[in-house]
């Protein structure tokens, strides 16, 4: 059995959240790889409005030939155990912004496009300090 995974790049539609960040009907941006999450096992994401995402190569725009990579900026940031993902299904695609460098790397020297993503849906996106906290107001409150 093969299982979908969503790439780095991808937006995923949360119907309903428990993160603080993050709103029903709100977009996740999966965000690169990074060295503290185990890869196939958890993905790295922050809500799409309050991130940037370059993508591109080092030196100029796209091209299908030098190597990209993808760096987002803003935040906040959350791992997610794709464990915790339950339900988590590709919906279609869709064009999301993302930026390159113009020609070398400087100030105001970014170009925003488009890009075709998947989009995702997610029926819960779970917060385990959210749940730790409603036990402990719970337990209080007993």
């Amino acid at each position: 059995m093969t299982i979908s995974i969503p790439q780095p790049g991808d937006l995923i539609l949360v119907e309903k959240s428990e993160w603080y960040a993050l709103k029903a009907g709100q977009r996740l941006r999966v965000c690169e790889v990074t060295v503290w999450i185990t890869e196939g096992e958890e993905i790295y994401v922050a809500p799409r409005d309050q991130v940037g995402t370059f993508w591109g190569p080092g030196i100029g725009p796209p091209d299908g030939v030098k190597r990209e990579v993808m760096s987002t900026s803003g935040g906040p940031f959350k791992t997610v155990p794709l464990t915790d993902a339950e339900g988590l299904e590709p919906i279609g695609r869709e064009l999301d912004w993302f930026w390159h460098w113009q020609d070398s790397p400087r100030a105001h020297g970014g170009v925003n496009y488009q890009k075709e993503v998947t989009l995702w849906r997610l029926p819960l996106l779970i917060d385990h300090h959210h749940r730790l906290v409603q036990k402990y107001r719970k337990e209080a409150n007993s």
